[in-house]
């Protein structure tokens, strides 16, 4: 079978991705079948890829959207394993590399909420190896999964990348302290009382609404701390399935 996808060089290391037939462009207003008449054509079609998983989605056929991304990750993560150079990076300027990357970004995604950490740190490793630039904020999600998977070697070098004021790196930062201590550190819940009052509030919350008025906060150009907090709750919310002494102490 003629492998749907390669790579050509821009400059230097830098490459894009090309598909070995080309990506029509979809209308807009392109239907379900249209999407999937253009995947079964193209399997590299990542616009359409991206395009049907989103209808699904919105259609409540999860599985389904999911397997769709982890097809599309699949075809540019084979692809990748096969290019001897280990020092390719990907042309985030070329669209049709961008949409590749941000698929293996989504499915990364997809694999973190059901709590599948070391496939999400794989997919996210292959974005932080390809695009150095990390144009998708792959670094942050990298940070919790190898907190989940305590490998702290790693999970020091990827926080260290982070923005430090940023509320994910602090809440990474609190709770790396919690896993890794043998009993937890007497000041932490103190140290987020006084530097992080809005995560506290929301690591000891009972519920998490989100309400019309969290949502017109989160969307607005500055949204405030406790809003923030909140959207990172959910964002981060598999982990305290998978783990839930961190919040369970800190309300304690």
């Amino acid at each position: 079978m003629k492998t749907p996808l390669r790579i050509e060089p821009v400059i230097d290391i830098v490459y894009k991705l090309v598909p070995a037939r080309p990506a029509r462009r979809l209308p807009p207003d392109a239907d379900e079948n249209a999407l999937r008449e253009a995947l079964a054509a193209n399997p590299a079609h990542f616009a359409a890829r991206e395009a049907l998983a989103d209808r699904l989605t919105a259609a409540g056929e999860i599985g389904p959207a999911c397997q769709l991304r982890l097809e599309g990750c699949r075809l540019v993560a084979d692809l990748m394993d096969g290019t001897d150079d280990d020092f390719v990076t990907l042309d985030w300027e070329d669209p049709y590399t961008a949409q590749a990357l941000t698929m293996v970004y989504d499915s990364a995604e997809d694999h973190f909420l059901i709590g599948d950490f070391e496939m999400a740190a794989a997919m996210l490793e292959l974005l932080a190896d390809r695009d150095p630039e990390d144009h998708l904020n792959a670094s942050e999600l990298l940070a919790f999964c190898y907190g989940a998977l305590e490998e702290w070697e790693l999970f020091d070098e990827t926080v260290a990348l982070l923005p430090p004021d940023a509320q994910a790196t602090r809440l990474a930062a609190y709770w790396a302290v919690f896993r890794r201590a043998e009993t937890p550190a007497a000041d932490l819940r103190e140290a987020m009382r006084r530097d992080d009052p809005a995560l506290l509030r929301e690591w000891t919350a009972t519920d998490h609404e989100v309400s019309q008025e969290y949502l017109a906060d989160i969307r607005s150009k500055r949204p405030t701390a406790t809003a923030a907090a909140r959207h990172l709750w959910l964002r981060t919310e598999p982990l305290w399935r998978a783990f839930p002494e961190f919040p369970a102490w800190l309300k304690a």
